[in-house]
């Protein structure tokens, strides 16, 4: 009795500081893993917010836990297959939920995981309301947010030369609108804007204003409509060997979060200019069968030339997807390639779901990329089309899924994983994945050591178990080959890959981390390890502070070692008296090289992805604020700076910086009605 009381207690109390912490709204610990890896294996930083915004949708309009389906739970990326399945059996045995307390009964479910859930869900009233048209267009909440930043100090790409002037065309500012509507899940549409620093604003190649706009009308569950995409949407198909738009986790700290998870149609609305499509999607439903189909019109950037031929055909060489638009060069590329792209996807939704898909694009003119030995089975040529088969579903407490996708020549990637319960402490996952060095596709994003899906073999093996209440063991082992080159390694390759991560939350808030990585890639043994150490304590509600220490040695043979080193503290401070919140960080790192570099997500304004990139030696440090000036009106400023202290410039070419300092200034407001 006395074990019931104490676990109530816990869980009124963790149910009361979700509600406290409403209004933050940051990306959970595994989110922000997940933009770091990302960033690492691509040098970019994702500018996709759209499950950022659902989320923070989720806390106005929460998920009624005894109405949502199996899509509606997945989609809020916080439960995994096997705890979906379990919540859904619970329901269907014992009937609806009586109360949200109720979750520390489902087996799976504990504190933690409980915790992160309770911001999103609901259990109460489950009557599904009926709408009208005009409902779906009245009743909804309307939002508008403002975002403005620049690099203080100027570039030498702004800067005249002798005669002539300066290669970026327009104003050091980057500035981001974004318009959009939302009525609880079932429509939304807006329209975005943007303009990159550098770009015109009304002027030079940008006269009509800024230099990237996108629209969209998405609509959800409204008569025999499932999904409805008009304008710009994303698409997402079975494990990503053919086709996937959205951000895909990767190897990293959430060990167990291997599986590519999302709706085959959602609305886009980020200011990336590349991964997504424009036109028209839509998902029916008969009994139990999803049938989608979609078509888009796009004109991609893309470097053109003339083939030394007779006929002197017009072949693109490159594409290019940076969106920028600065300089002339940039901008003699944009358009310059017509997309054509259709789809299909039919997907039966029961205990098991098997889905069959296919997808055509064609492009004019026609590519034709330069021969290279690294790059020989490149696409190239008129058009390309994928077809995939793929599956999921759970048998007990292993959930199985899996995706085999080949291309019009003939050649296969296919992928298989496994997540398993192993007790109610342990849980194991596996992924075996085998693309072939010829496969070709063009938005692919399937699970693997690079973010190319091709040439690549490999098993990855990993587990979470939990020690105690307040101890958890992470860790995995990845085995990898590259049957044929890649790009800056003359040979085949290949690597393993072992994380441990240790964490022990000592309360509600108090939190400590290990984590230990260690990298081999052979045949030259080129060796990376890493230890990072990291704490965060909430001292009261008001103040919390995290502290970060890692480190990194790199060995590309036995005598040349290549080091790093980072650490930062955190402090975040909410006033009592007055909605304002000031967040701050400072940051030490050294490195060898750019081969030693590090990478830590940064806290920043409302929607907005931020990880820092970390080489050389100097300092780091911000300022981040946020008032809100009404219930639905709130105002932010980030300034930040990073010192050099021993050079005299940063950066090269058109983006060097003559000085030891780069400072940056962000503004935003968000007015919500």
């Amino acid at each position: 009795m006395a074990k019931a009381v104490i676990t109530l207690l816990w869980l009124l109390t963790i149910y009361q500081y979700a509600h406290a912490q409403l209004e933050e709204q940051e990306l959970s610990r595994e989110a922000q893993q997940l933009l770091e890896n990302e960033t690492a294996a691509t040098t970019g930083t994702s500018e996709d917010d759209e499950q950022w915004q659902q989320l923070a949708y989720r806390q106005k309009q929460r998920l009624s836990l005894n109405a949502a389906d199996i899509q509606d739970l997945t989609a809020l990326g916080v439960l995994s297959p096997l705890q979906v399945e379990s919540l859904l059996q619970y329901r269907k045995l014992l009937g609806d939920l009586v109360s949200i307390y109720e979750l520390q009964a489902v087996p799976g479910f504990d504190m933690a995981l409980i915790k992160k859930l309770l911001p999103y869900v609901k259990v109460g009233d489950d009557l599904q309301a009926h709408y009208s048209l005009k409902d779906l267009f009245r009743k909804g909440e309307q939002s508008v947010l403002l975002r403005y930043s620049r690099q203080l100090e100027l570039s030498s790409g702004y800067e005249p030369k002798d005669i002539a002037p300066p290669s970026y065309k327009g104003s050091p500012g980057r500035m981001f609108i974004r318009y959009r509507y939302n009525f609880s899940q079932h429509l939304s549409y807006g329209v975005t804007m943007e303009k990159d620093a550098g770009e015109g604003l009304f002027s030079g190649a940008q006269q009509t204003g800024f230099d990237f706009y996108s629209a969209h009308l998405f609509v959800t569950n409204y008569k025999g409509i499932r999904y409805l995409a008009l304008g710009d949407y994303a698409v997402n198909l079975g494990q990503g060997l053919i086709q996937w738009h959205s951000q895909a986790g990767g190897k990293g700290g959430a060990v167990l979060q291997v599986k590519r998870e999302g709706s085959v149609l959602r609305p886009y609305t980020s200011a990336g200019e590349y991964y997504f499509f424009r036109g028209g999607g839509v998902t029916t439903r008969i009994h139990k069968l999803d049938i989608t189909a979609f078509t888009s019109l796009r004109k991609l950037d893309g470097t053109l030339a003339v083939t030394d031929t007779i006929e002197d055909e017009m072949i693109a060489t490159a594409i290019a997807a940076s969106g920028y638009h600065r300089t002339a060069a940039e901008v003699a590329k944009k358009g310059q390639l017509t997309q054509f792209t259709n789809g299909l996807s039919c997907k039966w939704n029961g205990n098991w779901q098997p889905a069959v898909n296919m997808i055509l694009h064609q492009f004019s003119p026609p590519i034709q990329k330069e021969m290279k030995p690294y790059n020989q089975f490149d696409f190239r040529g008129k058009q390309l089309m994928n077809v995939s088969a793929d599956y999921a579903g759970t048998f007990r407490n292993i959930h199985l899924f899996g995706e085999v996708a080949t291309d019009m020549l003939g050649n296969l990637a296919m992928m298989q994983g496994v997540l398993m319960s192993a007790g109610s402490q342990a849980d194991i996952s596996i992924v075996y994945r085998n693309y072939s060095k010829q496969y070709q596709s063009l938005y692919s994003k399937g699970f693997g050591d690079s973010y190319k899906t091709m040439n690549e073999e490999g098993i990855y093996l990993g587990g979470s178990l939990k020690l105690s209440r307040r101890w958890t063991l992470d860790g995995y082992a990845d085995f990898f080959r590259f049957p044929w080159l890649k790009y800056g390694v003359d040979y085949p390759s290949g690597g393993t890959a072992f994380l441990t991560q240790l964490t022990f939350l000592a309360r509600k808030d108090y939190q400590y981390q290990l984590r230990i990585k260690l990298n081999t890639k052979y045949p030259n043994l080129q060796r990376a390890k890493s230890i990072r150490c990291h704490a965060e304590r909430s001292w009261n509600k008001q103040l919390s502070t995290a502290v970060r220490i890692e480190y990194n040695l790199m060995a590309a043979t036995e005598t040349a070692l290549q080091r790093g080193c980072l650490t930062y503290l955190d402090l975040t401070y909410r006033c009592k008296q007055f909605p304002f919140q000031i967040s701050g960080r400072c940051t030490w790192f050294y490195t060898d090289s750019y081969q030693s570099r590090l990478y830590a997500y940064e806290s920043s304004v409302l929607y907005d992805n931020s990880v820092g990139q970390y080489y050389g030696k100097g300092w780091q440090y911000y300022l981040n604020m946020k008032y809100k000036i009404r219930k639905n009106w709130s105002v932010w400023a980030k300034c930040s700076q990073v010192y050099y202290p021993d050079v005299t410039s940063i950066g090269s070419g058109l983006d060097k910086i003559y000085g030891n300092k780069k400072s940056a200034l962000q503004l935003q407001t968000m007015l919500s009605f």
